[in-house]
């Protein structure tokens, strides 16, 4: 399905003149295990007049033991290689970077990208997927039980440290999106990134008018 989505999206045309165009020179980059975070960051460049690159990634990480796999390297903050190791971000102002959360860290590529690559002087925006909303135990005060104070505070301390991956590597943080994936319909991502398409434009012009 993410195939025919894709392809019939793909068909629709896009306008945005010169003048309209205000956006400053932007690169996507993403990782994608399951081909989701591919198909958001697809239709994410069409809107945003991003360039795209994916991270490729030699291990098989595919079914029900890459899946455990990948999430018990992320819980080790391990790397693995990848492929381009070192992206030409020269030419770039604005990068996005579409993750994958696994053990609710950045999956073990965009680690492994953050390890390898330096990002002084770059705006950068993340973009994260998971099966759950990484703010769903954010409304629960310190009333709550133990276990929603701690599920809350424990993805807190995830969030930042995201944060700082970005900023360890000398990039400036300047917005986050995340996407709620489980038991959604490809059509119902496209919905979803449309959103993401605005929210993200904003932050570029945002910071461009700075």
């Amino acid at each position: 399905y993410i195939v025919l989505v894709l392809a019939a999206f793909l068909v629709i045309p896009v306008y945005v003149s010169a003048e309209e165009d205000i956006s400053p020179k932007t690169l996507i980059i993403y990782y994608s295990r399951t081909g989701k975070t591919q198909l958001i960051s697809k239709i994410l460049n069409r809107y945003v007049n991003a360039d795209l690159l994916e991270l490729n990634d030699p291990k098989d990480r595919s079914g029900t033991w890459g899946y455990l796999k990948s999430a018990y390297e992320a819980f080790r903050h391990q790397h693995s290689p990848i492929e381009p190791e070192q992206p030409d971000i020269s030419p770039y102002s604005h990068i996005i970077i579409a993750s994958p959360v696994w053990s609710w860290n950045l999956c073990t590529p965009v680690h492994t990208l953050f390890e390898k690559n330096r990002f002084d002087g770059k705006k950068l925006v993340l973009i994260t997927t998971a099966n759950i909303h990484i703010m769903k135990y954010e409304p629960y005060g310190d009333d709550a039980s133990f276990i929603k104070r701690f599920l809350r505070d424990y993805l807190r301390e995830k969030r930042d440290a995201a944060v700082n991956e970005v900023v360890n590597a000398g990039g400036e943080f300047i917005g986050h999106y995340h996407f709620e994936t489980k038991a959604k319909t490809d059509e119902e991502l496209l919905a979803e990134t449309m959103k993401c398409a605005d929210y993200v434009k904003g932050k570029l012009v945002e910071d461009t008018e700075i």
